[in-house]
């Protein structure tokens, strides 16, 4: 089979310890106090993340716009950041959405807090426009037999610890970070749900949500799609961990028995790409779920509250299936009128 091509994405770093070390210190005692606040209300990675933007911001501010201090920037100032983003940096629409929403939310805050200190203060962001959100990379869709055909292979080549994975994420449509937290303890074979057809997690687990802790919710798993695979992984999990003196419960371990990261999972997923011919990431695997399911007939609001998503426009979202896909009741009523016409 021939390799395909994974997802490229341009990048051009203009951050550095140097040009962070150059940024004043008015901008970064703001910059610092800001992020402080921000993770008393938001999770670690995001406020990883809302850093690493600003830097991005304040080494553009040293290098090209005279180190200013932020309550002093002006519109054009702000405009010609974006601009260089778009056309030095190759922004796509979700990046500079990100960006713009970082830098509004700092300003944002220091309206609210820096009011006495900086009356005169405004958030421009909502002065600089946004791009239409686009899709700028191609989207992989999976079919049952695509992803069978994966499990089959994965067998053969006796990779039960990938055949695991690849299963629990057809059987949940879990995201990558939720799937190294699965433990043995939390899966029960009897603790069944919906007509037996799931299983419970037995224990709520951490999946993305607003707020320091993100939420919990317990996962459920489609019973047969999952077990034959969980079966054929466990003997192999615990001989791993007997090897090398390991004692956790975590589901999916690397080489050395240690529980494993996401990269490890992505190491794995990154093989998978050559068999199926296209690339798959984890978030494909999720719209293949809940395409599967709404296909076979489950209720939207099932799907829906199994992965307590807030409104049914998600289910929408991550329905992979064209118009071509679906099935209309509609059509039974034509192919009658049609059949009476030619009597």
């Amino acid at each position: 089979m021939s390799n395909s091509k994974g997802r490229k994405t341009f990048r051009k770093i203009i951050t550095s310890p140097e040009i962070i070390s150059k940024i004043s210190t008015e901008n970064i005692e703001l910059m610092e106090s800001f992020l402080c606040s921000f993770a008393t209300r938001r999770s670690p990675q995001t406020v990883v993340n809302y850093r690493s933007n600003l830097n991005i911001f304040f080494c553009w501010n040293v290098e090209y716009n005279h180190n200013t201090f932020f309550c002093d920037i002006k519109k054009y100032q702000l405009s010609d950041f974006f601009n260089f983003g778009s056309l030095e940096l190759h922004w796509n629409s979700n990046r500079y959405i990100q960006m713009h929403s970082c830098l509004s939310s700092f300003s944002t805050w220091i309206e609210n807090i820096y009011d006495d200190k900086y009356p005169n203060f405004k958030n421009l962001l909502p002065k600089i426009d946004k791009p239409v959100k686009e899709v700028v990379r191609s989207k992989s869709v999976f079919s049952k037999k695509d992803l069978e055909n994966l499990l089959s292979y994965l067998g053969e080549q006796e990779k039960y610890n990938e055949q695991c994975l690849l299963a629990l994420m057809m059987a949940t449509g879990a995201r990558i970070s939720e799937l190294t937290r699965f433990t043995v303890t939390m899966i029960d074979r009897d603790n069944t749900i919906f007509d037996g057809l799931f299983l419970e997690t037995i224990e709520a687990m951490r999946v993305k949500g607003r707020g320091v802790n993100g939420k919990y919710m317990k996962r459920f798993i489609i019973k047969d799609l999952f077990l034959p695979y969980y079966d054929k992984w466990l003997p192999k999990r615990q001989e791993l961990l007997e090897k090398y003196d390991k004692n956790h419960d975590y589901l999916f371990i690397n080489r050395a028995g240690n529980p494993a990261t996401v990269s490890t999972l992505r190491s794995w997923m990154a093989g998978w790409d050559k068999i199926l011919n296209q690339h798959l990431y984890a978030h494909s695997i999720r719209h293949y779920w809940t395409t599967y399911l709404l296909g076979v007939g489950l209720d939207r609001e099932l799907v829906q509250e199994m992965q307590d998503w807030s409104s049914d426009t998600l289910v929408s979202l991550y329905n992979d299936a064209t118009v071509k896909d679906r099935k209309w009741k509609g059509l039974d009523k034509l192919k009658q009128d049609l059949e009476n016409n030619t009597e």
